[in-house]
């Protein structure tokens, strides 16, 4: 009897408990997301430059810990980096970059159309509202870059990051 309820739990823990690789699929591919994001932000060029960069984090504290862990210290060139995490319209205004790693709604990006902030994000209306879309395909992270939404927020995205931009698949 005691092998069987062994069995039973063991079916139970393999069944609907978190496997291990799926908390190291998600950290591998948060460390993919939180070196992409530096590498934006060293080819894009701003038409003012901060005294302080801006790394914002829409609404999620637990990723915008990582990208502080990471980022502590760092200066983009010459300029101190900050990460914060953001949860209001209000406080986009001070971003240089903005990061959504959840939903968002199409009227936030719409008010972010025409600001120097690059707006970087995983869901579909990227595509056509946001600069860099970020998405997944044969297990590996990819982006497409929106340049004319780029070019209309007054942001210059380096030739060499367009030429690794790629569309995605519908």
């Amino acid at each position: 009897m005691m092998v069987f309820r062994l069995l039973i739990l063991f079916a139970c823990i393999l069944f609907f408990g978190k496997p291990a690789f799926a908390d190291e699929e998600t950290e591998r591919e948060n460390k993919i997301k939180i070196a992409y994001l530096f590498h934006f932000s060293q080819f894009t060029e701003w038409t003012t430059k901060p005294s302080t960069f801006n790394f914002c984090i829409y609404d999620d504290i637990s990723f915008s810990s990582l990208l502080k862990q990471a980022y502590v210290g760092k200066k983009l060139g010459d300029i101190p980096v900050n990460v914060q995490n953001i949860t209001e319209k209000s406080n986009i205004d001070n971003c240089q970059l903005i990061y959504f790693p959840n939903l968002v709604s199409t009227e936030l990006l719409s008010h972010l159309n025409k600001k120097p902030i690059l707006s970087i994000g995983s869901q579909k209306n990227f595509v056509e509202q946001g600069i860099i879309y970020l998405f997944e395909e044969e297990q590996k992270v990819r982006f497409f870059i929106n340049n004319s939404v780029a070019i209309a927020s007054g942001l210059k995205i380096s030739s060499q990051l367009l030429s690794l931009s790629k569309e995605p698949q519908p």
